[in-house]
């Protein structure tokens, strides 16, 4: 074999990028569904976390979500549900899973563990268009928007004691050269005294798969994901920079 072309193969061998954790997770989901970009402020007063599955059988997962990440309180032993809000429930099903079963409950203030490149590993698929389903109460109405999936494993080799969360928010590199967090809506969010009751755990090995909504616009921007002390590598996606003068609260990450 030609010297040349032996040493080209090998080079091309070591390039080739290692395989991910993610790679092998199959996504489902109507490939039919007209999806659309949610606009800035569109989803506030809209329920559903990003949160589509948490667990180790990632051979083939559904895309559904969490309407809220406590689970609703019992219904009045007298109230009769009508036909209307039974077919209601059951078309939400479709898109939302029955309820989140992880939440705990401490007598005492819990100490969590935040994601770091120690005990998390983040994988981002930007180029894989899943939907992200939302519900407006209000309306009744259940939005469907473009969204890309995130995937994250517990490499620790313990269980990590959580908070509850809905959804991770974007950081992007500003003209200033700083990473700031950034949303997609300007809403002011009341705090919840017993958040730190609250707690939820993650196995070792166990994965988490979200989705981030795409923002659009005409300007291109650098993006992560980030999730306290670790965050995904960059990627590059359109956007409106008038996203970041329209942002309520300032903060900057590493």
């Amino acid at each position: 074999m030609n010297k040349f072309l032996l040493i080209l193969i090998v080079f091309l061998i070591s390039c080739k990028e290692e395989k991910s954790f993610a790679d092998d997770i199959v996504l489902s989901f109507p490939k039919d569904e007209k999806l659309t970009f949610q606009k800035f402020n569109e989803g506030i007063g809209e329920s559903g976390s990003g949160i589509i599955y948490i667990g180790k059988d990632t051979t083939k997962i559904d895309v559904k979500y969490n309407k809220s990440m406590i689970a609703p309180p019992e219904p009045n032993p007298n109230y009769i549900i009508n036909a209307d809000e039974l077919q209601r429930e059951k078309e939400l099903l479709k898109y939302f899973h029955p309820t989140f079963d992880r939440i705990k409950f401490s007598e005492t203030p819990i100490d969590f563990d935040s994601f770091s490149n120690r005990n998390v590993k983040i994988e981002i698929k930007i180029q894989d268009t899943i939907p992200k389903y939302a519900y407006n109460y209000e309306t009744g109405d259940i939005k469907k928007y473009k969204a890309f999936p995130v995937f994250i494993k517990n490499i620790s080799g313990r269980k990590l004691c959580l908070s509850e969360f809905k959804n991770f928010p974007l950081a992007v590199l500003s003209d200033k050269n700083k990473w700031q967090t950034i949303w997609n809506d300007n809403a002011f969010i009341c705090g919840d005294p017993r958040w730190q009751y609250r707690y939820w755990e993650l196995n070792p090995d166990e994965i988490i798969v979200v989705s981030v909504n795409y923002l659009t616009g005409k300007s291109q921007g650098k993006f992560k994901i980030w999730t306290g002390s670790s965050s995904s590598d960059e990627f590059t996606m359109n956007y409106d920079k008038q996203i970041i003068k329209n942002q309520k609260h300032y903060f900057e990450v590493k």
